[in-house]
């Protein structure tokens, strides 16, 4: 017995190939139940796979890509009953175990309300790690002036790095779209004395997304994060970080 979704890749799969050789933008089809049907040349470069077997057979379900997987079928079915294209923000782990931030466009396939079109516009997140990462080089080096300078000098010296650190840190953590309401209002009764970055803290890490990532996404440094996480373990009851985590990965 042939199933309704081989159906769908048998007669449409050479007509789509042909499709995608030209398009310039990362672009994948799904059908309705969020398995991938193809991807072109850009989704296999923008998610660092090997070859288009990488998606089809290991990575068959969107799902499986999508940081937060339950809402796959939520994003699905809106695609589905909107009459206009959908757009989202999406934190997608790409085949290299990287995170990316993208602006997700999609539509119902204008020939085959089946299948859906997805195309991904990456998020520039390197500029503000770019940044980071001079700042920590600057720091770096004038720590080797100290030596050299007197009394005064080594006060001024301590005073621009200080400052230098608190502009890396001022900048606020930007909640992407992935962190869903709905987690956020689940976090907010859990937690309600926790503040909204705190919150938005918890709701990456409910994700069992790690320090490193987090840090990549948000621009934050890895220990500007683990102090905060430090900081909003010490407002529960929990013993333990590992405690802590389980009770939110259960959310």
């Amino acid at each position: 017995m042939v199933t309704e979704s081989s159906d769908i890749t048998t007669h449409h799969k050479s007509d789509l190939a042909s499709i995608f050789e030209w398009m310039p933008v990362c672009s994948l089809i799904v059908d309705s139940y969020g398995i991938i049907q193809e991807v072109n040349q850009k989704a296999i470069q923008f998610f660092r796979a090997t070859t288009k077997e990488d998606f089809i057979f290991d990575k068959q379900n969107l799902s499986n890509m999508i940081i937060d997987s339950h809402r796959t079928m939520e994003l699905i079915r809106q695609i589905c009953k909107s009459d206009e294209p959908v757009n989202k923000e999406i934190l997608f782990r790409r085949f290299d175990k990287t995170i990316a931030g993208v602006d997700l466009n999609a539509c119902l396939f204008p020939e085959n309300p089946k299948l859906i079109l997805i195309q991904f516009y990456e998020k520039k997140l390197n500029n503000q790690i770019y940044i980071h990462e001079l700042s920590r080089s600057f720091r770096r080096e004038a720590q080797r002036l100290k030596p050299y300078l007197n009394k005064p000098g080594k006060n001024i010296l301590e005073e621009i790095i200080t400052n230098d650190a608190n502009e890396g840190t001022a900048t606020k953590m930007k909640p992407v779209a992935i962190i869903s309401n709905e987690r956020i209002n689940q976090l907010t009764t859990s937690f309600p004395e926790f503040s909204s970055n705190e919150l938005f803290l918890c709701g990456y890490l409910s994700l069992k997304m790690s320090i490193d990532e987090i840090a990549s996404l948000t621009g934050k440094t890895p220990n500007c994060l683990r102090v905060s996480f430090h900081r909003i373990l010490k407002k529960t009851t929990f013993s333990t970080g590992k405690e802590f985590l389980r009770k939110l990965e259960a959310i």
